[in-house]
């Protein structure tokens, strides 16, 4: 959970930092104008390798909580070709400094629904279903498992982000606040209720 903690300040700490392109594009350049028609005006570079890290951090820490070799070994080897696969397409897509990499989202998303399923498999057969309420891994599995449900879709058709004043670019916005809000909220009450009490 320590490491769990540390990769929410680095999320946080990556949110702060990428945040300069929406601010800049919406301001229409009144601020960070120094990164107007530069390869920096997308955020794209900084996500790209965010979605990498984060994908790859979740895979670990729900395979901490899976039993058997066979399966440890199995999203071990999920973990290690994701992120070969990933950095490959990154390099020869050219779309690191353009956009998101669908590829990474997509693929990321469905390596972690079978990574979570086998969680939930093992909590099935456990007597941590007794304490549910106060194991703090399950509030992150429904966090996040709700977060990429949410938001990969959206991000398939994130060619559509031609104008400001598009519907689907403020569906997405929408969409990706409410997503945040549900996921942070989860985890916001999971440390509430597991604080008196380690389960995990």
């Amino acid at each position: 959970m320590r490491y769990f903690v540390l990769f929410l300040w680095i999320s946080f700490i990556i949110d702060a930092i990428g945040a300069y392109a929406p601010i800049a594009y919406f301001s229409d350049y009144r601020y960070f104008s120094f990164v107007k028609d530069t390869l920096w005006s997308n955020n794209a570079w900084l996500y790209n390798v965010y979605i990498i890290l984060s994908f790859s951090f979740y895979f670990w820490f729900f395979s901490n909580y899976i039993k058997g070799q066979v399966w440890k070994k199995t999203v071990l080897v999920l973990i290690v070709a994701y992120i070969i696969t990933t950095v490959i397409n990154l390099i020869y897509s050219e779309i690191f400094f353009v956009a998101y990499s669908k590829y990474s989202t997509v693929a990321g998303t469905l390596l972690l629904i079978f990574c979570i399923t086998r969680f939930y498999i093992e909590l099935l057969k456990s007597e941590v279903l007794l304490v549910l309420k106060r194991f703090m891994p399950f509030y992150i599995s429904l966090g996040v498992l709700v977060f990429y449900l949410c938001i990969t879709p959206l991000e398939i058709f994130s060619e559509y982000f031609k104008s400001k004043h598009n519907l689907f670019v403020r569906l997405h916005i929408n969409v990706l606040l409410i997503a945040n809000i549900f996921m942070y909220g989860t985890f916001i009450l999971g440390f509430l209720l597991c604080k008196k009490k380690k389960s995990y």
